[in-house]
Protein backbone atom coordinates (compact mmCIF):
# COMPACT_ATOMS: atom_id res chain seq x y z
CA UNK A 1 0.00 0.00 0.00
CA UNK A 2 1.58 3.63 -0.52
CA UNK A 3 0.27 7.01 -1.15
CA UNK A 4 1.51 10.60 0.01
CA UNK A 5 0.01 10.31 3.84
CA UNK A 6 1.17 6.66 4.00
CA UNK A 7 4.60 7.81 3.07
CA UNK A 8 4.93 10.93 5.39
CA UNK A 9 3.20 8.17 8.43
CA UNK A 10 6.05 5.60 7.79
CA UNK A 11 9.12 8.43 7.62
CA UNK A 12 7.42 9.81 10.67
CA UNK A 13 7.62 6.03 12.18
CA UNK A 14 10.83 6.18 11.54
CA UNK A 15 12.25 8.45 13.33
CA UNK A 16 10.00 7.30 16.54
CA UNK A 17 13.21 5.80 19.74
CA UNK A 18 11.02 2.54 19.65
CA UNK A 19 9.42 0.19 17.21
CA UNK A 20 5.98 0.29 16.24
CA UNK A 21 4.93 -2.29 14.44
CA UNK A 22 2.12 -1.05 11.65
CA UNK A 23 -0.52 -3.33 9.47
CA UNK A 24 -2.83 -0.96 7.06
CA UNK A 25 -6.50 -1.89 6.58
CA UNK A 26 -8.72 -0.49 4.06
CA UNK A 27 -11.93 1.26 4.75
CA UNK A 28 -14.43 0.92 2.28
CA UNK A 29 -14.23 -1.16 -1.53
CA UNK A 30 -13.99 2.27 -3.47
CA UNK A 31 -17.66 2.17 -4.31
CA UNK A 32 -18.94 2.35 -0.79
CA UNK A 33 -17.24 4.06 1.79
CA UNK A 34 -17.80 5.19 4.96
CA UNK A 35 -17.38 8.99 5.90
CA UNK A 36 -14.24 10.61 7.22
CA UNK A 37 -16.42 10.97 10.22
CA UNK A 38 -17.10 7.50 10.53
CA UNK A 39 -13.81 6.75 10.20
CA UNK A 40 -12.69 8.53 13.51
CA UNK A 41 -15.70 7.29 15.22
CA UNK A 42 -14.10 4.08 14.92
CA UNK A 43 -11.02 5.00 16.38
CA UNK A 44 -12.88 6.49 19.24
CA UNK A 45 -14.97 3.45 19.37
CA UNK A 46 -11.17 1.32 19.79
CA UNK A 47 -11.86 -0.35 16.47
CA UNK A 48 -9.12 1.10 15.06
CA UNK A 49 -5.87 2.25 16.90
CA UNK A 50 -5.14 5.08 14.60
CA UNK A 51 -6.78 6.49 11.17
CA UNK A 52 -4.12 7.38 8.64
CA UNK A 53 -5.28 9.48 5.78
CA UNK A 54 -6.25 13.06 4.32
CA UNK A 55 -8.22 13.32 7.49
CA UNK A 56 -8.84 16.94 8.25
CA UNK A 57 -7.88 18.89 11.99
CA UNK A 58 -11.96 20.16 12.21
CA UNK A 59 -13.86 20.57 15.29
CA UNK A 60 -16.12 17.68 15.66
CA UNK A 61 -13.03 15.20 14.71
CA UNK A 62 -10.84 16.52 17.36
CA UNK A 63 -13.83 15.78 20.20
CA UNK A 64 -14.06 12.30 19.35
CA UNK A 65 -9.84 11.78 18.88
CA UNK A 66 -6.38 13.00 19.15
CA UNK A 67 -4.42 14.56 15.91
CA UNK A 68 -0.99 14.87 15.22
CA UNK A 69 1.05 17.64 14.35
CA UNK A 70 -0.51 18.40 10.73
CA UNK A 71 1.66 17.50 8.25
CA UNK A 72 0.05 19.74 5.15
CA UNK A 73 -1.76 22.75 5.53
CA UNK A 74 -5.29 22.74 3.43
CA UNK A 75 -8.08 24.37 2.78
CA UNK A 76 -11.73 24.62 1.22
CA UNK A 77 -11.21 26.41 -2.29
CA UNK A 78 -13.54 26.59 -5.46
CA UNK A 79 -12.22 25.59 -8.91
CA UNK A 80 -14.55 25.97 -11.91
CA UNK A 81 -14.47 25.69 -15.94
CA UNK A 82 -12.21 28.53 -17.77
CA UNK A 83 -12.47 29.64 -21.51
CA UNK A 84 -10.08 31.55 -23.53
CA UNK A 85 -11.68 34.55 -24.90
CA UNK A 86 -10.39 36.42 -27.68
CA UNK A 87 -10.09 39.89 -27.29
CA UNK A 88 -12.41 42.73 -29.35
CA UNK A 89 -11.89 45.26 -30.98
CA UNK A 90 -13.16 47.38 -28.50
CA UNK A 91 -10.79 45.65 -26.02
CA UNK A 92 -9.22 48.91 -24.93
CA UNK A 93 -12.43 50.08 -23.54
CA UNK A 94 -12.69 47.12 -21.12
CA UNK A 95 -10.32 48.15 -17.91
CA UNK A 96 -12.42 50.66 -16.70
CA UNK A 97 -16.37 51.04 -16.79
CA UNK A 98 -18.51 53.51 -17.80
CA UNK A 99 -19.25 55.50 -15.39
CA UNK A 100 -15.08 55.36 -14.81
CA UNK A 101 -14.52 56.75 -18.24
CA UNK A 102 -17.39 59.30 -18.02
CA UNK A 103 -15.52 60.86 -14.95
CA UNK A 104 -12.25 60.75 -16.10
CA UNK A 105 -12.64 62.47 -19.06
CA UNK A 106 -14.77 65.13 -17.14
CA UNK A 107 -12.13 65.45 -14.85
CA UNK A 108 -9.61 66.15 -17.43
CA UNK A 109 -12.14 68.91 -18.61
CA UNK A 110 -12.21 70.46 -15.32
CA UNK A 111 -8.68 70.43 -15.03
CA UNK A 112 -8.01 71.98 -18.11
CA UNK A 113 -10.64 74.61 -17.26
CA UNK A 114 -9.05 75.60 -14.08
CA UNK A 115 -5.38 75.22 -15.13
CA UNK A 116 -6.17 77.31 -18.18
CA UNK A 117 -8.12 79.95 -15.58
CA UNK A 118 -5.09 80.18 -13.41
CA UNK A 119 -2.93 80.92 -16.26
CA UNK A 120 -5.00 82.66 -18.49
CA UNK A 121 -3.84 86.30 -16.93
CA UNK A 122 -0.48 85.59 -16.39
CA UNK A 123 0.77 83.38 -19.43
CA UNK A 124 1.13 84.45 -22.90
CA UNK A 125 0.34 80.29 -24.03
CA UNK A 126 -2.83 80.30 -22.34
CA UNK A 127 -4.06 84.05 -24.57
CA UNK A 128 -5.16 84.39 -27.64
CA UNK A 129 -8.31 83.82 -30.00
CA UNK A 130 -11.53 82.48 -28.19
CA UNK A 131 -10.68 79.03 -30.69
CA UNK A 132 -7.01 78.76 -29.42
CA UNK A 133 -7.62 79.51 -25.92
CA UNK A 134 -10.35 76.46 -26.22
CA UNK A 135 -7.67 74.20 -28.17
CA UNK A 136 -5.03 75.16 -25.99
CA UNK A 137 -6.86 74.25 -23.03
CA UNK A 138 -8.14 70.95 -24.23
CA UNK A 139 -4.75 70.19 -25.44
CA UNK A 140 -3.03 70.83 -22.52
CA UNK A 141 -5.30 68.83 -20.32
CA UNK A 142 -5.36 65.66 -22.40
CA UNK A 143 -1.89 65.71 -23.30
CA UNK A 144 -0.52 65.61 -19.69
CA UNK A 145 -1.79 61.91 -20.09
CA UNK A 146 1.19 61.62 -20.99
CA UNK A 147 3.08 63.88 -19.48
CA UNK A 148 3.78 65.47 -23.15
CA UNK A 149 1.90 69.02 -22.27
CA UNK A 150 4.62 71.63 -24.04
CA UNK A 151 2.74 74.69 -22.41
CA UNK A 152 4.71 75.77 -19.29
CA UNK A 153 2.45 76.93 -16.00
CA UNK A 154 3.70 80.04 -14.35
CA UNK A 155 1.65 80.78 -11.62
CA UNK A 156 2.08 79.16 -8.49
CA UNK A 157 -1.46 78.08 -7.95
CA UNK A 158 -1.30 76.53 -12.11
CA UNK A 159 2.06 74.62 -10.44
CA UNK A 160 0.19 73.28 -7.30
CA UNK A 161 -2.80 71.94 -9.23
CA UNK A 162 -0.98 70.32 -12.02
CA UNK A 163 1.25 68.77 -9.92
CA UNK A 164 -1.29 66.89 -7.78
CA UNK A 165 -3.17 66.50 -11.18
CA UNK A 166 0.03 64.91 -13.09
CA UNK A 167 0.04 61.70 -9.80
CA UNK A 168 -3.75 61.44 -10.50
CA UNK A 169 -3.06 60.70 -14.13
CA UNK A 170 -0.23 58.67 -13.27
CA UNK A 171 -2.32 56.38 -10.82
CA UNK A 172 -4.85 56.29 -13.93
CA UNK A 173 -2.39 55.53 -16.47
CA UNK A 174 -0.97 52.92 -14.14
CA UNK A 175 -4.04 51.08 -13.34
CA UNK A 176 -5.74 51.02 -17.08
CA UNK A 177 -2.24 49.54 -18.45
CA UNK A 178 -2.43 46.86 -15.64
CA UNK A 179 -6.27 46.04 -15.98
CA UNK A 180 -5.76 45.73 -20.13
CA UNK A 181 -3.05 43.65 -19.52
CA UNK A 182 -4.52 41.16 -17.50
CA UNK A 183 -7.43 41.35 -19.62
CA UNK A 184 -5.99 40.82 -22.66
CA UNK A 185 -3.72 37.81 -21.40
CA UNK A 186 -5.85 35.90 -18.24
CA UNK A 187 -8.26 33.30 -19.16
CA UNK A 188 -11.92 33.99 -18.36
CA UNK A 189 -14.52 32.44 -16.21
CA UNK A 190 -17.51 30.67 -17.71
CA UNK A 191 -19.68 31.12 -15.04
CA UNK A 192 -20.02 34.44 -13.22
CA UNK A 193 -18.60 32.63 -10.08
CA UNK A 194 -16.07 34.61 -8.88
CA UNK A 195 -15.47 33.51 -4.92
CA UNK A 196 -17.82 31.65 -2.17
CA UNK A 197 -19.79 34.64 -1.44
CA UNK A 198 -21.20 34.36 -5.16
CA UNK A 199 -21.12 30.55 -5.31
CA UNK A 200 -23.30 30.98 -2.05
CA UNK A 201 -25.53 33.52 -3.30
CA UNK A 202 -26.24 31.85 -6.45
CA UNK A 203 -28.88 29.25 -7.13
CA UNK A 204 -26.28 26.96 -9.13
CA UNK A 205 -25.72 23.08 -8.29
CA UNK A 206 -22.01 22.50 -6.27
CA UNK A 207 -19.71 19.74 -6.57
CA UNK A 208 -18.25 18.02 -3.55
CA UNK A 209 -15.96 14.93 -2.47
CA UNK A 210 -18.04 12.49 -1.23
CA UNK A 211 -17.74 11.44 2.65
CA UNK A 212 -15.20 15.26 3.35
CA UNK A 213 -16.67 17.59 5.74
CA UNK A 214 -17.31 19.87 3.13
CA UNK A 215 -20.78 18.93 2.66
CA UNK A 216 -21.23 19.87 6.64
CA UNK A 217 -19.24 23.40 6.35
CA UNK A 218 -21.70 24.36 3.63
CA UNK A 219 -24.71 23.42 5.37
CA UNK A 220 -23.98 24.86 8.74
CA UNK A 221 -21.64 27.63 7.92
CA UNK A 222 -23.66 29.26 4.48
CA UNK A 223 -27.18 27.48 4.67
CA UNK A 224 -26.93 26.68 1.10
CA UNK A 225 -29.14 23.65 0.39
CA UNK A 226 -28.46 20.20 0.58
CA UNK A 227 -30.72 19.89 -2.79
CA UNK A 228 -27.82 22.06 -4.31
CA UNK A 229 -25.15 19.94 -3.41
CA UNK A 230 -24.09 17.02 -5.61
CA UNK A 231 -21.47 14.00 -3.97
CA UNK A 232 -18.67 13.27 -6.47
CA UNK A 233 -16.03 10.62 -5.75
CA UNK A 234 -13.51 10.53 -8.07
CA UNK A 235 -11.30 13.15 -10.24
CA UNK A 236 -12.90 11.76 -13.32
CA UNK A 237 -16.01 12.63 -11.86
CA UNK A 238 -15.10 16.31 -11.13
CA UNK A 239 -13.97 16.92 -14.92
CA UNK A 240 -17.06 15.47 -15.89
CA UNK A 241 -19.23 17.25 -13.89
CA UNK A 242 -18.24 20.64 -14.43
CA UNK A 243 -17.53 20.10 -18.18
CA UNK A 244 -21.61 18.97 -18.10
CA UNK A 245 -22.12 22.40 -16.07
CA UNK A 246 -25.72 22.71 -14.28
CA UNK A 247 -28.00 22.67 -17.80
CA UNK A 248 -27.13 19.26 -18.42
CA UNK A 249 -26.90 17.74 -15.07
CA UNK A 250 -23.66 18.80 -13.86
CA UNK A 251 -22.37 21.15 -11.63
CA UNK A 252 -21.24 24.70 -11.83
CA UNK A 253 -18.65 24.61 -8.92
CA UNK A 254 -16.49 22.26 -7.62
CA UNK A 255 -15.61 22.93 -3.48
CA UNK A 256 -13.02 20.60 -2.39
CA UNK A 257 -9.53 20.63 -0.18
CA UNK A 258 -6.73 22.48 -1.98
CA UNK A 259 -4.65 19.45 -2.12
CA UNK A 260 -7.24 17.01 -3.87
CA UNK A 261 -7.82 20.41 -6.10
CA UNK A 262 -3.96 20.69 -6.77
CA UNK A 263 -4.07 16.91 -8.31
CA UNK A 264 -7.03 17.64 -10.17
CA UNK A 265 -5.48 20.72 -12.10
CA UNK A 266 -2.55 18.76 -12.98
CA UNK A 267 -4.50 16.38 -14.61
CA UNK A 268 -7.67 19.08 -16.44
CA UNK A 269 -6.14 22.06 -17.77
CA UNK A 270 -9.36 23.55 -18.80
CA UNK A 271 -10.28 24.29 -14.86
CA UNK A 272 -9.33 26.89 -12.64
CA UNK A 273 -9.44 28.00 -8.83
CA UNK A 274 -11.94 30.84 -7.92
CA UNK A 275 -11.18 33.20 -5.18
CA UNK A 276 -8.89 32.59 -2.21
CA UNK A 277 -9.12 29.68 0.34
CA UNK A 278 -11.65 30.54 2.64
CA UNK A 279 -10.87 27.75 5.36
CA UNK A 280 -7.70 27.26 6.70
CA UNK A 281 -6.91 24.13 8.20
CA UNK A 282 -4.46 21.01 8.17
CA UNK A 283 -4.39 17.25 7.42
CA UNK A 284 -3.35 15.10 10.53
CA UNK A 285 -2.94 10.99 11.82
CA UNK A 286 -6.02 10.35 14.38
CA UNK A 287 -5.59 8.67 17.41
CA UNK A 288 -7.32 7.42 20.62
CA UNK A 289 -7.68 9.64 23.26
CA UNK A 290 -4.19 9.66 25.50
CA UNK A 291 -1.91 7.70 23.22
CA UNK A 292 1.51 8.60 23.49
CA UNK A 293 1.49 8.17 19.24
CA UNK A 294 -0.20 11.06 18.80
CA UNK A 295 2.27 13.69 20.63
CA UNK A 296 5.79 11.63 19.57
CA UNK A 297 4.38 11.77 15.89
CA UNK A 298 3.76 15.56 16.23
CA UNK A 299 7.30 15.71 17.28
CA UNK A 300 8.40 13.59 14.47
CA UNK A 301 6.54 15.22 11.54
CA UNK A 302 8.15 18.40 12.93
CA UNK A 303 11.47 16.96 12.26
CA UNK A 304 10.63 16.23 8.82
CA UNK A 305 9.21 19.54 8.43
CA UNK A 306 12.55 21.26 9.79
CA UNK A 307 15.13 18.70 7.87
CA UNK A 308 13.28 19.64 4.56
CA UNK A 309 11.87 16.33 4.07
CA UNK A 310 8.48 16.95 4.66
CA UNK A 311 8.80 19.35 1.49
CA UNK A 312 10.37 16.64 -1.05
CA UNK A 313 7.64 13.99 -0.31
CA UNK A 314 5.18 16.11 -0.94
CA UNK A 315 6.41 17.65 -4.48
CA UNK A 316 6.89 13.78 -5.32
CA UNK A 317 3.50 13.15 -5.05
CA UNK A 318 2.09 16.99 -5.76
CA UNK A 319 4.21 17.84 -8.89
CA UNK A 320 2.40 19.28 -11.49
CA UNK A 321 1.89 18.81 -15.36
CA UNK A 322 2.69 20.57 -18.28
CA UNK A 323 -0.79 22.37 -17.72
CA UNK A 324 0.86 24.15 -14.47
CA UNK A 325 2.58 26.41 -16.32
CA UNK A 326 -1.01 28.51 -16.62
CA UNK A 327 -1.72 30.94 -14.01
CA UNK A 328 -4.47 29.72 -11.62
CA UNK A 329 -5.55 33.15 -11.18
CA UNK A 330 -9.01 33.80 -13.69
CA UNK A 331 -10.77 36.76 -14.33
CA UNK A 332 -9.83 40.34 -14.01
CA UNK A 333 -12.19 43.07 -12.66
CA UNK A 334 -13.27 46.14 -14.58
CA UNK A 335 -12.53 49.76 -12.62
CA UNK A 336 -14.96 51.68 -11.37
CA UNK A 337 -15.54 54.75 -9.15
CA UNK A 338 -15.53 52.94 -6.14
CA UNK A 339 -11.48 52.15 -7.02
CA UNK A 340 -10.62 55.99 -7.32
CA UNK A 341 -13.11 58.22 -6.05
CA UNK A 342 -10.96 58.98 -2.89
CA UNK A 343 -8.28 60.11 -5.37
CA UNK A 344 -10.96 62.27 -7.45
CA UNK A 345 -12.28 64.36 -4.46
CA UNK A 346 -8.91 65.06 -3.54
CA UNK A 347 -8.30 66.37 -7.07
CA UNK A 348 -11.71 67.90 -7.15
CA UNK A 349 -11.07 69.54 -3.68
CA UNK A 350 -7.88 71.19 -5.09
CA UNK A 351 -9.17 72.28 -7.92
CA UNK A 352 -11.87 74.28 -5.82
CA UNK A 353 -9.24 75.50 -3.25
CA UNK A 354 -7.50 76.82 -6.36
CA UNK A 355 -10.07 78.76 -7.59
CA UNK A 356 -11.42 79.88 -4.51
CA UNK A 357 -7.72 81.68 -3.54
CA UNK A 358 -7.98 82.65 -7.10
CA UNK A 359 -11.45 84.50 -7.43
CA UNK A 360 -10.72 86.09 -4.03
CA UNK A 361 -7.06 87.11 -5.26
CA UNK A 362 -9.49 88.97 -8.50
CA UNK A 363 -11.67 90.18 -6.77
CA UNK A 364 -9.30 92.16 -4.45
CA UNK A 365 -7.33 93.38 -7.17
CA UNK A 366 -10.59 94.44 -9.12
CA UNK A 367 -11.96 96.65 -6.73
CA UNK A 368 -8.41 98.45 -6.36
CA UNK A 369 -8.54 98.94 -10.10
CA UNK A 370 -12.47 100.11 -9.75
CA UNK A 371 -11.41 102.39 -7.05
CA UNK A 372 -8.17 103.73 -9.14
CA UNK A 373 -10.43 104.11 -12.44
CA UNK A 374 -12.64 106.54 -10.41
CA UNK A 375 -10.46 107.80 -8.71
CA UNK A 376 -8.83 108.76 -11.97
CA UNK A 377 -11.24 110.76 -13.25
CA UNK A 378 -12.62 113.02 -10.76
CA UNK A 379 -13.36 116.19 -12.52
CA UNK A 380 -15.64 114.17 -15.26
CA UNK A 381 -17.53 112.40 -12.59
CA UNK A 382 -18.39 116.27 -11.27
CA UNK A 383 -19.22 117.60 -14.33
CA UNK A 384 -21.90 115.25 -15.21
CA UNK A 385 -23.79 113.78 -12.86
CA UNK A 386 -25.53 110.59 -15.00
CA UNK A 387 -21.99 109.25 -15.30
CA UNK A 388 -21.27 109.68 -11.58
CA UNK A 389 -24.72 108.18 -10.55
CA UNK A 390 -23.58 104.97 -13.55
CA UNK A 391 -20.07 104.64 -13.39
CA UNK A 392 -20.39 102.40 -10.18
CA UNK A 393 -23.07 100.41 -11.58
CA UNK A 394 -21.46 99.75 -14.71
CA UNK A 395 -18.16 99.24 -12.50
CA UNK A 396 -19.56 96.61 -10.28
CA UNK A 397 -21.70 94.15 -13.03
CA UNK A 398 -20.35 90.95 -14.17
CA UNK A 399 -19.94 92.34 -17.61
CA UNK A 400 -16.84 94.17 -16.69
CA UNK A 401 -15.94 91.84 -14.09
CA UNK A 402 -15.79 88.82 -16.90
CA UNK A 403 -13.57 91.51 -19.43
CA UNK A 404 -11.41 92.49 -16.22
CA UNK A 405 -10.62 88.67 -15.93
CA UNK A 406 -9.69 88.48 -19.39
CA UNK A 407 -7.19 91.01 -19.11
CA UNK A 408 -3.33 90.22 -18.39
CA UNK A 409 -2.57 91.09 -14.75
CA UNK A 410 0.58 92.88 -16.24
CA UNK A 411 -1.15 95.60 -17.90
CA UNK A 412 -3.40 96.00 -15.23
CA UNK A 413 -0.91 96.63 -12.53
CA UNK A 414 0.91 98.97 -15.05
CA UNK A 415 -2.50 100.62 -15.61
CA UNK A 416 -3.29 100.97 -11.84
CA UNK A 417 0.32 102.37 -11.56
CA UNK A 418 -0.42 104.74 -14.34
CA UNK A 419 -3.75 106.23 -12.68
CA UNK A 420 -1.24 106.41 -9.19
CA UNK A 421 0.71 108.33 -10.65
CA UNK A 422 -2.13 110.75 -12.36
CA UNK A 423 -3.49 111.00 -9.27
CA UNK A 424 -0.64 112.18 -7.51
CA UNK A 425 0.42 114.64 -10.15
CA UNK A 426 -3.80 116.01 -10.15
CA UNK A 427 -3.03 116.36 -5.88
CA UNK A 428 -0.01 117.95 -6.74
CA UNK A 429 -1.46 120.76 -9.16
CA UNK A 430 -4.54 121.30 -7.27
CA UNK A 431 -2.30 122.16 -3.92
CA UNK A 432 -0.11 124.19 -5.98
CA UNK A 433 -3.43 125.98 -7.16
CA UNK A 434 -4.67 126.41 -4.04
CA UNK A 435 -1.44 127.72 -2.29
CA UNK A 436 -1.45 130.44 -4.93
CA UNK A 437 -4.83 131.25 -4.66
CA UNK A 438 -3.92 132.11 -1.15
CA UNK A 439 -1.12 134.24 -2.08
Amino acid sequence: MSGYCIEIFNAAIKLLPYPVPCQFITIGDGTKNPSYIDIIRMVAANSLDAAVGDFAIVRNGTQLAEYTQPYIESGLVIVAPVKHVTSSAWAFLEPFTLEMWCVTVALFILVGIVVWLLEHRTNEEFRGSPRRQVITMLWFSFSTMFFSHRENTVSTLGRFVLIIWLFVVLIITSSYTASLTSILTVQQLSTGITGIDSLVSSSLPIGYQAGKFTKRYLTENFNVPLSRLVPLNSIQEYADALNRGPKNGGVAAIVDEKPYIDIFLSNYCSFRIVGEEFTKEGWGFAFQRDSPLAADLSTAILQLSESGQLQRIHDEWFSRSSCSSDDSEVGATRLGLGSFWGLFLVCALICLFALLVFFIRVCRQYNQYSSSEAAGEPSTAAADPVLRQRRPSRLGSFKDLIQFVDKKEEEIKKTMKRRSGEKDSQAAGFSYAQSVASA
